[in-house]
């Protein structure tokens, strides 16, 4: 079942009906059947094993102790009828939406509950797209500024830790070796994968560094990359190349330099040739652009 051929059904397992819709449902022939999967889905977890090779299983030992015996074919076609049935909740229950912001682009998504998260270039964003108001978890590949509504805990997972807040505003960078998260308004739990826990307040920030959180206070409304900027503080120099890549959608050949080099500036997202210059200027990099392709040597 998708929510394209039938709307109201995922509105309903969202409780995002008006009444008008909600007694426009209950008049389908399908209703019924509908309640009854979703109550038996309340008594329901998360399996753990393979559903394919279960059913397999399941049918082998209804096999082995039918052997010498004449084996009725309706009893079977009950059990796989009822094993696709299985499947066919999980995978309603287990389908995911995922959002992706391309290089050179950034993405608004607006989530079931009306929370709000824009997307820096090259990041990604994936939920579960029924049952929202039970599980408000995002999975962030990349960097994203939310602006959650209050209800239920809100999780943001990633890599390399997870958040949790009620209702706020806060960034999420979760790069390779980065992991930074600030904080806009309200208040949020940062966890990490090494146990570390911090929790900040409007104002403040953490940026993971040898796998100790870094507290930090900011003076910014908003994260520059929303107002088309990128700044680095002693930043080896190929993290900064990442994020040119991402934000312009182009490629580096970087054999002929130093990356580990540490860089201390900025550049602007709106226009390719000032960034390169206020970038590899300051650290006497040559570079020559053919396209969407740029090679760099030093001077």
């Amino acid at each position: 079942m998708s929510e394209d051929k039938d709307p109201y059904l995922g509105k309903w397992l969202n409780n995002d009906l008006t009444p008008q819709e909600l007694e426009q449902l209950k008049k389908s022939e399908e209703f019924e059947d509908y309640e009854k999967i979703v109550k038996g889905l309340e008594y329901f977890h998360a399996p753990s094993f393979d559903e394919e090779k279960s059913l397999a299983t399941t049918l082998q030992k209804l096999q082995h102790q039918q052997k010498g015996k004449v084996i009725r074919l309706k009893p079977l076609l009950y059990v796989i009828s009822a094993a696709a049935s299985v499947l066919l909740i999980l995978g309603l229950f287990f389908n995911k939406v995922t959002y992706t912001a391309d290089r050179g682009t950034q993405l608004a998504i607006i989530l079931p509950d009306d929370s709000k998260v824009d997307l820096n270039a090259g990041s990604s964003l994936t939920y579960n797209r029924f049952f929202w108001s039970k599980n408000r978890v995002v999975t962030l590949e990349g960097e994203g500024l939310f602006t959650v509504k209050t209800g239920d805990n809100f999780v943001v997972s990633t890599d390399s830790g997870i958040i949790e807040v009620l209702g706020t505003v806060f960034n999420v960078k979760s790069r390779v070796s980065v992991f930074e998260v600030v904080c806009y308004e309200g208040k949020v739990r940062v966890g990490t994968n090494q146990n570390e826990e911090e929790i900040i307040q409007k104002g403040e920030g953490v940026l993971l560094k040898n796998g100790t959180l870094n507290k930090r206070s900011i003076s910014e409304s908003e994260p520059l990359w929303k107002r088309g900027e990128s700044l680095f503080l002693s930043t080896p120099l190929h993290q900064v190349l990442d994020e040119l890549e991402r934000q312009y959608d182009v490629t580096f050949t970087r054999d002929n330099i130093d990356g580990n080099k540490l860089f201390s500036g900025g550049f602007v997202h709106n226009n390719i040739s000032i960034a390169l210059e206020a970038v590899f200027v300051p650290m006497n990099i040559e570079y020559v652009v053919n396209g969407s392709n740029i090679k760099l040597a030093n001077k």
